[in-house]
């Protein structure tokens, strides 16, 4: 009986071991991170905005920058549609422990929304490594303000005057014209 007992905590032990010691490592924030320049840049509709800052690698190895990518996510795709920069154009290393220079992470372009509208989009860095960094949010806001609606008092005094003018009108062509007599 005590043989069967430590054959059953030898195969608890080494099954723990298998599933603990195989099992995929969870992604952590924190070892690797991005700063950018401005959070909230602004543009007209059909134009295209660059997002600048620096890249921090703590991974525990050297990466290139075209090792990184971002995931954007929480944006309207209607009106907005990021577009990654780092690690396309120009490949550079970024070693563990070291940030990189500031350089265009991403675009955004913005299509023909109207005027003063705000464009909040998440995002997020990953490398190949799979480590992600904590998530930020960036706003793309429309230049110029939105074209307000005249007022309601301006548009009624506008129908009355109409209403006035066509009343004087009539009247004035009453009077001016000539009566007939009926024979």
């Amino acid at each position: 009986m005590l043989a069967s007992a430590r054959q059953a905590v030898r195969f608890v032990f080494a099954s723990a071991v298998i599933c603990f010691g195989f099992s995929p490592r969870p992604a952590t924030a924190g070892t690797i991170s991005f700063t950018l320049s401005a959070t909230k840049l602004t543009g007209s509709p059909g134009s295209t905005v660059t997002f600048d800052g620096s890249v921090t690698n703590d991974s525990g190895g050297l990466l290139n920058a075209s090792d990184f990518f971002f995931n954007f996510f929480g944006f309207d795709p209607t009106s907005v549609a990021p577009i990654q920069d780092l690690g396309i154009s120009k490949d550079f290393p970024i070693p563990n422990g070291t940030t990189s220079a500031v350089v265009p992470l991403f675009d955004v372009a913005i299509s023909g929304s109207p005027s003063g509208s705000n464009f909040p989009i998440q995002v997020q860095l990953e490398d190949i490594n799979s480590d992600l960094s904590l998530t930020q949010t960036v706003t793309v806001s429309l230049s110029g303000a939105s074209v307000p609606e005249p007022a309601t008092i301006f548009l009624a005094a506008i129908g009355i005057s109409v209403i006035i003018l066509g009343l004087r009108r009539r009247f004035t062509l009453r009077r001016t014209s000539p009566v007939r007599a009926h024979p």
